[in-house]
C-alpha cells in the first residue's frame, strides 16, 4: 500500500490535528523570528544600464576610414574585465569614500577592512555580459541617489577606458601639436626667404617671369641656390600643412558625429521602486513555509517517538501502517 495513500493521509491529519498548538506556536515563532529579520533590513535599490563597446580595432580617429561599429566578442570581454579590475574598483572607492559610506574606517586591520569591502561590493556590483552580445551592469544600494551616482560614475569610466584605447582626443591633439609646428616652421622660413630677397633682391622663376636676377653678381648668385631650395621646402612645407589640416577637420568631424563612443542601449536610471519582491509577499511565503516544516517535523517527531502520547496503541497503529507502507 502506497505511503501517501487515503488511509494513511488520514492518519497522518489525525496526527496533525493532535499536535495543532504545537504546530502553530512553531510556525507563527519561525515566522515572527523570520519577518524581524527581513523587516529590520533597509530597502534597497537598484539601478541598471546596458551597453555595447565600440569595436576597438577600427574605431580610432588615426584611421583613414575610422568609424565607430558595435565591438565584437572581444572587446566585450576587454571591458568586462576593465570593470571588474582592481584600478576601476580602487577609482569607486576613491570618489564614493566607500570605507566610510560602509561604516568599515573602524576595522583597525587595512587586511580585513579591504577584505570587507570587497565582499560588500561583490554583492553590490553585478556585471553581466548577456545573449544579446551586451553588458549589463547593475548597482545595489539602499539609497536610489547613491545607486544611479555610481552606476553613472562606471559609464563614465568605461567611456573613459574605450576613449584610451582608440585615443580620440589625444589624435586631435596630435594633429593640433603637428600644425603648430608647421605653422612656426613656416614662419620661420618665410622670413628667412624675405631677408635674402629684400637684402640680394633673388627672384626665381615662379615670382620673375624671365627667371632672371634683378641686382646680378656674385654676392647675388652665392645665396641663389639658398633661396631656391628654401622655397623649394616651403612649397612642401604648405603642401604638408593643408593635408594635415584636412586630417584636423575630418578629426573634429569625427568627434562630432560620435560624441559618445559606447552604445548606451538603457542609460543609467535613478530607482523609484525596491528591488526583489514586496516585504508582505516574503511574509506571506515565510507563513506558509513554517507552517508546512512544523507540520512535517512534528510528524516526523511522533514517528520517531519524541513526542509523548497517552494513546499508545494509536501511536503503534500509526508507525505499523507506515512501517509497513515503507
Amino acid at each position: 500500500m502506497d505511503v501517501f495513500s487515503f488511509e494513511n493521509l488520514k492518519l497522518y491529519l489525525r496526527v496533525a490535528l493532535r499536535h495543532w498548538k504545537g504546530i502553530v506556536v512553531s510556525s507563527l515563532g519561525a515566522t515572527l523570528v523570520i519577518s524581524l529579520w527581513l523587516f529590520s533590513r533597509p530597502d534597497e535599490y537598484v539601478s541598471e544600464t546596458e551597453f555595447v563597446p565600440p569595436d576597438l580595432s577600427t574605431a580610432s580617429p588615426l584611421l583613414r576610414e575610422a568609424a565607430l561599429v558595435p565591438g565584437t566578442a572581444s572587446d566585450l570581454e576587454r571591458v568586462y574585465s576593465y570593470l571588474n579590475s582592481f584600478a576601476l574598483r580602487q577609482a569607486l572607492i576613491d570618489s564614493f569614500n566607500l570605507y566610510t559610506y560602509y561604516h568599515l574606517d573602524r576595522e583597525s586591520s587595512p587586511r580585513k577592512r579591504a577584505q570587507a569591502l570587497n565582499a560588500i561590493l561583490n554583492r553590490v556590483l553585478d556585471v553581466r555580459i548577456t545573449r544579446n552580445s551586451t553588458i549589463l551592469l547593475s548597482v545595489r544600494d539602499t539609497s536610489p541617489d547613491h545607486a544611479y551616482a555610481m552606476t553613472a560614475f562606471l559609464v563614465r569610466q568605461v567611456e573613459r577606458f574605450c576613449k584610451g584605447i582608440i585615443r580620440m582626443d589625444e589624435s586631435l591633439q596630435e594633429t593640433e601639436n603637428q600644425l603648430q609646428k608647421l605653422s612656426a616652421e613656416i614662419r620661420s622660413l618665410e622670413e628667412s626667404l624675405s631677408s635674402l630677397r629684400v637684402k640680394y633682391r633673388i627672384f626665381t622663376s615662379g615670382e620673375n617671369r624671365n627667371g632672371a636676377i634683378s641686382l646680378g653678381g656674385p654676392e647675388a648668385l652665392a645665396h641663389y641656390d639658398k633661396v631656391l631650395s628654401q622655397e623649394t621646402r616651403l612649397i612642401r612645407l604648405q603642401e604638408a600643412y593643408a593635408r594635415l589640416l584636412e586630417e584636423k577637420i575630418r578629426r573634429e568631424d569625427f568627434l562630432k558625429v560620435y560624441p559618445q563612443v559606447i552604445f548606451i542601449i538603457q542609460p543609467p536610471y535613478k530607482p523609484i521602486f525596491t528591488s526583489g519582491l514586496s516585504r508582505w509577499l516574503l511574509f506571506l511565503i515565510t507563513l506558509v513555509g513554517s507552517f508546512i516544516l512544523s507540520c512535517i517535523l512534528f510528524l516526523y517527531a511522533y514517528y520517531i517517538g519524541l513526542l509523548p502520547d497517552k494513546n499508545t496503541s494509536y501511536k503503534n497503529r500509526v508507525q505499523a501502517a507506515v512501517s509497513s507502507n515503507l
